[in-house]
């Protein structure tokens, strides 16, 4: 077994604790699929903790690791063990890495995970928390069954266990935390805590040429992009060298781009595909609007929050969105954007309209949007809330 440190020339002393590092309480960090592209959120709250000293814990690596953050993955799980811990979550995985680094708490994200968490925590004897996202707790259990997908399959028939066992379930938003009761989590166990991003590492979008509308998604039907792409066809009509941008891939994107295609305006779509995060934040600074129409799916998946928005309005763009979720928690309908209903296309073509059609409006909203990040969601701010509650349960 091995402890990695990610490491890179500049990142050394970040390796190399100080003495007051060293005293400071260890939080495992538990992800089943550690640092995936669309879940920076996730390491950059880790590395913004300042009292406890993170170390990232997974199953399986699906990217690589920030610079100088610890992690660590059980030895040669990814090829052969995996499955049998998809089904068992054997705990002894993970119990040489938490007596060695001193482990006091774990940090799950997402309930799923948690789960696996769960018997990890208790064979150490340690509290555990586990914040919740949105699928996790919004998709019907005999949905998950009906994937097939071990870690799901398990997680329907066994995650009333969770509710007892957890020590603190931190929320995303209120609209999650209303969702987590309805599921039966306890409410004197249940918080809201939003994650936070950090607005310095986002530039001020510049626009500069044709209008840019951009959208960041896994192409599934949460996500509303054929709504899009239904508003972006009469949006053409007014605004004939716009662009729409699509980062992201996932298992509706063949019938979407046949969709563009049919609507004639597949030469003004990109379909970027996966990209990594220094992409999304380039094209975001180049963007004149992004939109997220997120909707609540058939097996009732639905947003808790939608951290994209937050990195939008971090680089000063405007946002159209819709009334889903825990969207109207991160955009302020008429201030940092404009909110219409789900399913709406012509509501929403409208609303991308009057972005585009105001550089004084966008200006507006972009600098609203700003302001509510580094006031309500900034990642170091909302850190040492965390790290409050973290104290709370040890």
């Amino acid at each position: 077994m091995q402890l990695h440190l990610g490491l890179r020339s500049a990142s050394i002393f970040r390796a190399l604790p100080t003495m007051i590092e060293i005293n400071q309480p260890r939080v495992g960090v538990f992800r089943l699929q550690l640092f995936k592209a669309s879940e920076p959120f996730i390491t950059d709250q880790a590395q913004a903790l300042r009292k406890f000293r993170p170390i990232m814990l997974g199953g399986r690596q699906f990217g690589d690791a920030p610079s100088g953050l610890e992690f660590w993955t059980p030895s040669g799980i990814s090829r052969h063990l995996y499955p049998l811990y998809s089904v068992s979550s054997r705990p002894d995985f993970f119990q040489t890495i938490i007596r060695k680094s001193e482990i006091r708490l774990l940090h799950a994200h997402f309930a799923v995970d948690a789960l696996f968490a769960m018997r990890t925590a208790e064979r150490a004897d340690m509290p555990f928390v586990t914040t919740l996202h949105g699928f996790d707790v919004t998709t019907r259990p005999r949905d998950f069954l009906r994937t097939g997908r071990p870690a799901l399959m398990r997680y329907a028939l066994s995650g009333q266990r969770l509710h007892r066992s957890g020590a603190k379930f931190i929320c995303v938003s209120e609209f999650m935390r209303t969702a987590a009761l309805r599921a039966g989590f306890p409410e004197s166990k249940s918080v809201v805590h939003y994650i936070g991003i950090d607005p310095t590492k986002f530039q001020l979008s510049t626009v500069d040429g044709p209008p840019i509308v951009l959208h960041v998604a896994r192409l599934v039907e949460k996500k509303g992009t054929q709504y899009l792409l239904e508003a972006f066809a009469d949006v053409k009509k007014k605004f004939d060298d716009a662009l729409l941008v699509i980062i992201g891939d996932g298992p509706l994107r063949q019938r979407l781009e046949q969709i563009a295609e049919a609507a004639g305006i597949l030469g003004s779509v990109k379909f970027l595909g996966v990209q990594p995060h220094s992409a999304v934040r380039q094209w975001m600074a180049r963007a004149t609007v992004f939109t997220l129409p997120s909707v609540t799916a058939t097996n009732g998946d639905a947003e808790g929050l939608g951290m994209v928005l937050l990195e939008a309005a971090a680089c000063g763009v405007p946002v159209v969105a819709t009334k889903h979720g825990g969207i109207p928690e991160a955009v302020i309908d008429g201030e940092s954007g404009y909110l219409v209903g789900e399913r709406d296309s012509s509501a929403l073509a409208e609303a991308l309209k009057l972005v585009l059609s105001s550089e004084s409006r966008r200006h507006a909203m972009g600098a609203a949007g700003r302001r509510l990040v580094e006031e309500r969601f900034n990642v170091h701010l909302q850190s040492e809330k965390l790290e409050a509650i973290y104290q709370s349960v040890l």
